[in-house]
């Protein structure tokens, strides 16, 4: 998911590359470990790129490679999971967020409880409103401990690493699905369950770090298996809600690549523990026949 902020960065107007140069070549990584990989034959033109991405660190931590950054210049598009050219789509999806219902945090955790959460984000976000805050998904407000727990004051995600070198490349980005759907995700998973692994997470703070800090490391080691497997294990709400956040997700983007790719070399960059496991995008373009490589990151 995106802040509303960063992701109107790309808003700024992009031009189309209309033209497509010849694809480069790249070293193969025999093990198997990387983030980005080449998908060719299966009637492909030129071959097209999936990136896997961490979508929120330490600025210092999101640095694109030499060859992702010669693929954004060399690709004709690029697609991210949510189109961040559209800011009607963006801000439409940003409200869909916001809880209106009769749900909230008071009703389904106890007095004592509900205090706990309150009086950490007071302390952690000072500057807003917790009434404000509360009125996200409880998940999305998981999903924000992490950067509450980065140890760096300048924050940035791969995607927006992404996003200003494609504009400085004049090239076009895209998204497989809108935030309006992510946000529908939300409503799917019982509110009370949210709740519940909101306020887990905050009583496990440092175990919350740690397994933050230990994502990170295997993200840079580059094993896009082990960081679907540890999203699994780590996560339960991901691991009891996996066909609707992940399998389906997977399926989704794996349907829309023949249609994307077969005129236009494109960068996919998507979250990286999507690209692993037996449903992950890699197996499910091997299983479409496509050539899947892992390439030097």
């Amino acid at each position: 998911m995106y802040k509303v902020a960063s992701s109107l960065f790309s808003l700024l107007g992009i031009s189309f590359l209309l033209s497509c140069k010849q694809s480069p070549t790249f070293e193969t990584v025999a093990n198997g470990k990387s983030l980005l990989w080449e998908i060719s034959g299966n009637g492909l033109k030129k071959p097209s790129y999936f990136l896997g991405t961490m979508h929120l660190m330490c600025a210092d931590d999101a640095i694109l490679s030499k060859n992702v950054l010669q693929l954004i210049k060399q690709s004709n598009q690029v697609y991210l999971e949510v189109d961040m050219d559209n800011a009607s789509e963006l801000l439409g999806g940003v409200f869909d967020l916001f809880n209106d219902s009769d749900k909230s945090l008071e009703k389904v955790l106890n007095e004592e409880e509900f205090n706990r959460v309150k009086t950490f984000f007071e302390q952690h976000q000072p500057n807003l409103p917790f009434g404000t805050l509360a009125k996200q998904p409880p998940l999305m407000l998981s999903a924000s401990l992490y950067e509450l727990l980065l140890p760096c004051e300048q924050k940035n995600g791969v995607e927006m690493k992404i996003i200003d070198e494609a504009y400085n490349q004049k090239k076009e980005t895209k998204g497989l699905e809108t935030v309006a759907f992510q946000a529908s995700i939300f409503d799917t998973i019982p509110y009370e369950e949210q709740a519940r692994e909101l306020l887990k997470s905050i009583d496990s703070l440092s175990k919350t770090k740690q397994q933050m800090d230990e994502m990170l490391k295997i993200y840079k080691q580059q094993d896009v298996e082990k960081l679907y497997t540890m999203s699994m294990e780590e996560d339960s709400t991901i691991s009891s809600h996996a066909d609707l956040m992940v399998y389906k997700r997977n399926n989704n983007w794996v349907e829309q690549f023949p249609a994307i790719a077969s005129k236009n070399s494109t960068l996919f960059a998507v979250g990286a523990a999507h690209l692993g496991g037996e449903k992950g995008v890699l197996k499910l373009l091997r299983a479409k026949g496509y050539v899947v490589r892992a390439i030097k990151n």
